[in-house]
């Protein structure tokens, strides 16, 4: 199959090519920039493409004339094109420019596969554009922020994150691929409860356990109840408890060749590595 590269669609000219730049944006806590989360809101999507995108620092990138395209990881080498803008009005250091749209057909549905391998942020599009490999162009009712499946290492949600995120068939094909070991954070007391799944559902059957009743009231492991502080918590609490406190992260994944003796011995390293035997809710 022929390879569709992103100016295959954009279709701009060479002396536009010439003097647009790429930025690819990423999530930094020092600054308290996180435009992925910001692309799950849609009353915040204009601030990522005409504010974040053309934020001039410490160096003028976007001056006047300037092309803009804006991009987010979605995984790995996966990309989501944000949107592209001229700059109108350069405004100086510390400002971003004043831009508007040459189009919003693509905004935040047109994915590339790129291998980013230097640390600079914003790169020149003669040098790059060529590389970035269309994917997928999403349908307009397709989000980042229920579709997107951001590989398992990146997997750390809220219980209302997941239950949505449950909702969708990328993401349930991917949990139900996959044995593991996870992890559930009480985020108002940072008490730990670890879990394994290694059933025929994977990830996605513990999960989809947890999200129903708060705990699993058939689950024995052992002869022993590993849910036993869980239960006591939802019976005292009410489930509106885990709904508001309660996150769930991926530790480890493994395929179906790997034993289930190898994943529960796993699952105990994690139990004492992270104490939570003792100062978490596992019970064994």
């Amino acid at each position: 199959m022929e390879i569709i590269r992103l100016n295959d669609l954009l279709q701009l000219t060479r002396e536009e090519i010439d003097r647009t730049k790429i930025r690819f944006m990423v999530p930094s806590s020092g600054i308290d920039f996180n435009p992925n989360a910001d692309a799950e809101d849609p009353s915040k999507q204009d601030k990522i493409n005409l504010t974040d995108l053309v934020y001039n620092n410490e160096k003028k990138n976007f001056t006047d004339g300037v092309i803009a395209i804006g991009f987010i990881r979605i995984r790995d080498d996966y990309w989501l094109m944000t949107g592209i803008v001229k700059v109108i009005k350069d405004n100086g250091l510390a400002q971003p420019a004043t831009a508007e749209y040459l189009t919003k057909k693509y905004n935040f549905r047109l994915v590339v596969r790129y291998h980013k391998n230097s640390q600079n942020g914003i790169r020149l599009a003669k040098g790059i554009i060529d590389d970035l490999e269309v994917i997928e162009v999403w349908n307009s009712d397709k989000t980042l922020n229920d579709k997107t499946f951001p590989g398992y290492k990146n997997v750390s949600v809220s219980y209302r994150e997941l239950k949505k995120k449950l909702e969708s068939s990328e993401w349930r094909t991917a949990l139900r691929c996959r044995k593991g070991i996870y992890l559930i954070t009480d985020k108002n007391t940072g008490k730990l409860y670890v879990g394994s799944a290694y059933g025929a559902n994977g990830i996605l059957g513990r999960w989809e356990t947890y999200i129903k009743s708060g705990y699993d009231k058939n689950e024995v492991e052992n002869g022993e109840y590993p849910n036993k502080n869980l239960r006591e918590l939802v019976n005292e609490k009410g489930l509106s408890y885990i709904q508001d406190n309660f996150q769930y992260t991926i530790l480890e994944t493994f395929t179906d060749d790997v034993p289930d003796e190898y994943i529960i011995a796993r699952e105990s390293w994690w139990k004492e590595a992270l104490q939570s035997r003792k100062f978490g809710y596992n019970a064994n």
